[in-house]
């Protein structure tokens, strides 16, 4: 081939010492099908950057170039730990280009090739590449040429995604018009080989393709040629991880088959349920950290106590019911939501949890496992098939919270799936992500879609208490998070009181965080802690107004229920009105506990 005819050049001298824009050339690192890569300078912030120039064909009209830039830099907002970020878009001498971070270390190529990979580390490698797969998809992003000669591995064995500056946004239009096989033979997904509008679940194709590779050093649709490989893709079903690789577990492979199905519906719907799944088979990832013993038995030991006693009797209930088979009545259980946003964060994915299980728990047609029961697997490790067998329920939900806060306006973003437990299939998923201001929107919604894919007939008492808005002020509802995450943790019933107190501070119509008072008040009660008058004065104050705001609702009966109780001591008119509360939300654990 005549150097001219090669349209993957630049046409461009680019010798060392020669300056593009502030990027002065240190040496070619690099060159495919998508263009030149460079090694350079950046000598205004005196650092290594990769300069990487576009082909000529690639992008030749004005609007091209225009979009090409519009999504580079859309890329380039991108910041996550594993995905080359992209510094700069610009052009030189009419070529396109984008500066990104420069990375040391092999490919992932290069690495299966040195054939040293153990599942243990394809695993941690899948896992850190899904996690980056994430972030990009949330943020409308499809990558569209995920392989292995896409992801570097730096010193430190983290492996990186890069390419993202040539990805397509969601929602806009393409780099690259509709029917075009934009992509690499062999790791493209069957939608994107027929030339169908993609999605980030074309990514996960790809995905799939690379961890089957990743453990047998194969890929799994090859062939002579490359239109055998194209229909390859398209028909056939791979061969078995274990025929290549000993120790292959049949989760793995039912992962990896998972991801390489070739209707996208029936695939993995988000890159969370891979990570979630990956984890499983690493029980070591993401334990939970240590607990503070200061104040070991009363702020510690005492509250524990409490939640295990409610979580035997929810448990102790759930064992005595008829199964779902014979009664009709589906059962689900809730998994903790796992927190994607900030460590300090996690309160308010425990807390979007609590309320989507309290939600569904108003549902008269299905059976809900209480949230204590269901806390005592986050970060087990263990199967959902197995969570769902010593639970006795027919699905698990499970997803992931993010609550972003790099906008003018905070927005959470909520993933969840609901599985089928007899067959470990996806019945439904989705992604909601909505400003922070229309949070108990997308619980609401959540809750409704999954009585629909369950077929479960709402009543309209239960559709009304499901619209139920507890309050308009978000920072109240702030501190009522953190007022539960402080008593489900038993961290301290001091600091829960104060958040509580705080949120109806905030906004005296909160009905729910006025019902909590009147337990927490009680619990400090009759452990000598606050003994007082006083104190018994606050309880009954704050349980009237809780009843009187809630309006029937199930949250007002348990506040008042609560003071007979811990105050009065008349146990039979505390029981009364536990079951009252009990008939607007038949799968409450706190009511179940309390009777």
């Amino acid at each position: 081939m005549e150097p001219d005819d090669d349209k993957t050049r630049t046409h461009i001298v680019l010798t060392k010492g020669t300056m593009v824009a502030h990027y002065r050339i240190v040496e070619k690192i690099g060159a495919g099908g998508m263009g030149e890569v460079y090694l350079a300078e950046d000598t205004k912030l005196n650092r290594k950057v990769a300069l990487k120039f576009l082909p000529s064909h690639l992008c030749q009209d004005n609007d091209c170039r225009e979009r090409f830039k519009r999504e580079a830099q859309a890329a380039a907002k991108l910041n996550h730990p594993n995905i080359v970020t992209i510094h700069d878009v610009s052009e030189h001498q009419g070529r396109l280009f984008f500066a990104m971070e420069h990375v040391e270390g092999p490919s992932l190529r290069e690495v299966i090739r040195s054939k040293e990979l153990s599942l243990e580390k394809v695993i941690d490698l899948a896992l850190h590449i899904c996690e980056g797969l994430s972030k990009a998809h949330q943020s409308d992003i499809v990558h569209r040429d995920v392989k292995p000669s896409n992801i570097v591995v730096d010193k430190e064995g983290r492996p990186k995604l890069l390419d993202f500056g040539l990805a397509a946004i969601k929602g806009t239009e393409q780099l690259t018009k509709t029917g075009s096989t934009l992509g690499t033979v062999g790791y493209m997904s069957p939608e994107q080989i027929q030339g169908k509008d993609v999605d980030h679940r074309s990514d996960l194709f790809s995905l799939g393709v690379m961890l089957y590779e990743m453990i047998t050093g194969q890929i799994p649709f090859k062939a002579e040629t490359e239109t055998a490989t194209l229909n390859s893709v398209l028909n056939d079903t791979p061969e078995p991880l274990a025929r290549f690789k000993s120790g292959v577990s049949d989760d793995l492979q039912r992962i990896v088959s998972k991801l390489l199905e070739k209707d996208p519906s029936l695939r993995y719907q988000s890159a969370a349920g891979v990570v979630s799944d990956l984890k499983r088979l690493t029980p070591g990832i993401g334990s939970a950290p240590e607990m503070p013993r200061k104040d070991w038995w009363n702020r510690l030991v005492v509250p524990a106590a409490v939640s295990v006693l409610i979580a035997m009797i929810g448990l102790w209930y759930w064992q005595f019911q008829p199964d779902s088979d014979s009664s009709g009545i589906k059962s689900l259980v809730v998994l903790p939501f796992e927190n994607l946003g900030a460590e300090e964060d996690e309160y308010f994915a425990a807390g979007m949890t609590d309320e989507i299980t309290a939600r569904l728990a108003g549902f008269g047609g299905l059976r809900v496992i209480s949230r204590t029961s269901a806390v005592h697997y986050k970060g087990s490790g263990k199967p959902l098939k197995v969570i769902a067998r010593e639970l006795k329920v027919d699905y698990v939900l499970e997803g992931t919270i993010r609550w972003d806060k790099s906008g003018d306006t905070d927005r959470v973003r909520i993933i969840p799936q609901l599985i089928r437990a007899s067959d470990d299939s996806h019945v439904w998923a989705n992604t909601f992500e909505r400003a922070l201001t229309q949070v108990f929107a997308v619980q609401e919604d959540i809750a409704t879609r999954i009585a629909e894919a369950l077929d479960v007939t709402l009543l309209e008492s239960e559709k009304q208490l499901l619209a139920a808005k507890p309050t308009d002020n978000l920072k109240a509802y702030d501190y009522y998070l953190r007022g539960k995450e402080y008593w489900d943790q038993g961290k301290n019933s001091d600091r829960s009181i104060e958040m509580f107190e705080k949120a109806v501070a905030l906004d005296s119509t909160f009905y729910a965080a006025y019902a909590w008072l009147p337990r927490l008040y009680g619990f400090e009660y009759i452990n000598d802690m606050q003994m007082t008058e006083e104190r018994k004065a606050q309880a009954k104050d704050a349980a009237e107004k809780a009843f009187r705001l809630a309006k029937g609702k199930p949250d007002g009966f348990l506040a008042l229920g609560y003071y007979f109780y811990y105050f009065s001591r008349d146990y039979n008119r505390a029981l009364e009105l536990f079951e009252q509360a009990l008939q607007g939300q038949p799968n409450n654990s706190e009511l179940i506990a309390a009777i």
